[in-house]
C-alpha cells in the first residue's frame, strides 16, 4: 500500500491566513508577558529599560500584524458577520472576524502591560 504524499490543499493560503490572524495575537501577548518579565532583572542590572520597551513594541507589532491579516481576510470574504449557514464562506467570515476582535483585545492588553514600564523603574 502506498501513500500519495503530494496531497494539495487548494485553499492553503487562505486557511493559513485565517489561522495566522486568529493565533498570532494571543501568541504575541504570551511572548510579551514572558520575555518582558524575564528581561526586567537584566534591565535593572544594566540601568536601562530600553530592551523591555523594545519587547513590548515588537509584541504589539506582532499582534497588530495578526489583526491586519485577519482584517484583510475578512475584507476578502465579505465584511458580514456569519448567520446560520454552515458553509466555507461562513467559516471564513467567523474566523476572520474573530481574529480582528481578538487582535484588538490582545493589542489593548499588551498596551496595558506596557504602561507600568513607563511609570516604574525596573529595579522596583
Amino acid at each position: 500500500m502506498t501513500v500519495d504524499r503530494r496531497t494539495e490543499v487548494p485553499d492553503a493560503k487562505e486557511i493559513g491566513a485565517l489561522w495566522m490572524g486568529l493565533l498570532v495575537p494571543p501568541a504575541a501577548f504570551l511572548l510579551n508577558l514572558e520575555v518582558a518579565y524575564a528581561l526586567v532583572p537584566k534591565a535593572c542590572a544594566a540601568g536601562t529599560i530600553l530592551i523591555v520597551h523594545l519587547v513590548h513594541l515588537l509584541c504589539l507589532s506582532l499582534a497588530l500584524v495578526g489583526g491586519l491579516v485577519a482584517w484583510r481576510t475578512w475584507r476578502t470574504v465579505g465584511v458580514v458577520w456569519p448567520g446560520e449557514e454552515g458553509d466555507k464562506v461562513a467559516r471564513s467570515r467567523f474566523l476572520a472576524g474573530s481574529g480582528v476582535l481578538g487582535s484588538a483585545l490582545f493589542a489593548l492588553v499588551i498596551l496595558a502591560q506596557w504602561l507600568p514600564t513607563f511609570v516604574l523603574s525596573p529595579c522596583q
